[in-house]
């Protein structure tokens, strides 16, 4: 019995009709892929900063004295600014003047997310806890705005209690979307 050695491979025709519909599903599922990469990029971020506010609070409380939360570094203290992209820090104010000093108690330290702008207005500078858990001034928010654009943007709300949620935040400014 002879066994012949063709038959066992592909043909010019089968290999080209895979790759045509390996390339129509990967076409379809990159724009999936990348919306869905956006949508946990956006939801790390608001995590990550809801996670260490909430740590903030409680450390306020458990400390009973003064916890601030404010956009910068360890090395460079608090940035005075309303950006927090980069990241930011929380410490145990122990001379209650809402800047940071290396022999200050640093509690945690978040790090910005790619792809996602974090902004608080422009009147809030820091957030302070006070023993009690609560955030003195009116409530605020801190504004998360990715590739998704205005209508995937979020936001924390902190209320004047120390009460801390997540919303959506669609009315954000567009501008700070283009992160």
């Amino acid at each position: 019995m002879r066994i012949h050695g063709h038959g066992t491979g592909f043909t010019v025709m089968e290999l080209m009709v895979t790759l045509a519909i390996a390339a129509v599903l990967l076409s379809l599922a990159v724009p999936s892929y990348q919306a869905f990469s956006n949508r946990q990029r956006m939801k790390a971020a608001v995590g990550s900063l809801q996670q260490d506010l909430l740590a903030a609070r409680s450390q306020a409380v458990y400390l009973r004295g003064m916890v601030v939360a404010c956009p910068g570094n360890p090395q460079g203290g608090c940035s005075g600014g309303n950006n927090w992209s980069d990241g930011w820090i929380v410490f145990e104010d122990q001379n209650n003047d809402r800047h940071y000093q290396a022999e200050e108690p640093l509690l945690r330290r978040g790090q910005g997310v790619t792809g996602v702008a974090v902004h608080a207005p422009a009147s809030r500078s820091e957030l302070r806890f006070f023993p009690d858990g609560s955030t003195p001034g009116s409530n605020g928010s801190i504004g998360f705005c990715g590739r998704g654009g205005p209508g995937h943007a979020r936001r924390l709300i902190i209320s004047n209690i120390g009460r801390i949620r997540r919303d959506t935040f669609p009315q954000i400014d567009p501008a700070l979307c283009s992160s």
